[in-house]
């Protein structure tokens, strides 16, 4: 049985200051430093599965709200990749980390790229999970086409529409708690919930790929819809480590220790 939906048995909880408010993160194990970046609209408790992986094998895993999202304070201003970078630099700072490795799962991986890009000595090594690499024209036709539905209904149909909609966009392996769960941070993130699936498209990733110096490996997964991006983006750096996942996007959620092997392996290597 799975722990209440906010809570991991022995996790550290706490609130920093950054520049769009107060913080929340949550923090397991002991050893070298790593940071994961949640997608949009979840919080840390994406990674509520695998956060205990990653600590069982000696790290100490960090996981902050990004701003609007989870525990942290909505955004002050408007939502970017760039502040959400920012945001998590302000947490690498004020826990007083030594250079982080960083992993990020679809929008996440493009804040964790982001911060590898702009703050390099404050990150040894970067995971992305299946991030998006839109060209210009993917860009502008992906911000024209999100939708933002914010109307909480009197008989809480709201519930179970958004549920079809999950059903029918997200990854068909999410299991009913997984949908659950996202559909409890969905509405509990409230009219910000969707702005970092608005941040996305409004970032130019390939503007910042050649400045991204320290070890990276790139993660696809086969049946996500990103998975030709992967191969893409190793192309397009082609010093990078590659590794493919055998499902979709729900590896993270339903199948933990087979999302987090590549990413062990390939930072017992970073650090040789």
């Amino acid at each position: 049985m799975l722990p209440p939906v906010n809570v991991l048995p022995g996790e550290r909880r706490g609130y920093v200051e950054g520049p769009e408010g107060q913080v929340h993160y949550r923090e397991l194990g002991q050893g070298a430093p790593i940071v994961l970046v949640h997608q949009a609209p979840w919080g840390s408790i994406q990674y509520r599965r695998a956060i205990p992986v990653l600590a069982e094998a000696g790290y100490r895993v960090i996981v902050p709200d990004l701003p609007g999202h989870g525990m942290s304070d909505p955004p002050r201003t408007a939502a970017s990749i760039d502040g959400y970078a920012e945001t998590v630099a302000a947490v690498i700072a004020a826990l007083d980390l030594p250079p982080v490795a960083v992993a990020g799962h679809h929008g996440g991986g493009l804040v964790a790229a982001r911060l590898a890009a702009e703050h390099p000595a404050r990150v040894r090594a970067l995971v992305t999970d299946n991030m998006p690499y839109y060209s210009a024209e993917q860009r502008a036709e992906r911000a024209a086409h999100l939708a933002d539905v914010q109307e909480i209904k009197p008989d809480g149909s709201h519930f179970t529409d958004r549920w079809a909609v999950v059903r029918r966009i997200a990854d068909p392996a999410w299991s009913d708690e997984t949908v659950h769960v996202g559909l409890v941070a969905y509405f509990a993130n409230g009219p910000w919930k969707e702005d970092g699936h608005r941040a996305a498209p409004a970032y130019d990733l390939e503007a910042d790929l050649d400045r991204i110096a320290c070890p990276t490996l790139v993660i696809a997964s086969r049946t996500d819809r990103l998975f030709p991006m992967g191969q893409q983006l190793v192309r397009r750096r082609p010093g990078w480590a590659y590794a493919e996942l055998p499902g979709g996007a729900g590896m993270v959620f339903e199948r933990a220790p087979e999302w987090a092997a590549p990413i062990l392996h390939f930072l017992d290597g970073a650090s040789e």
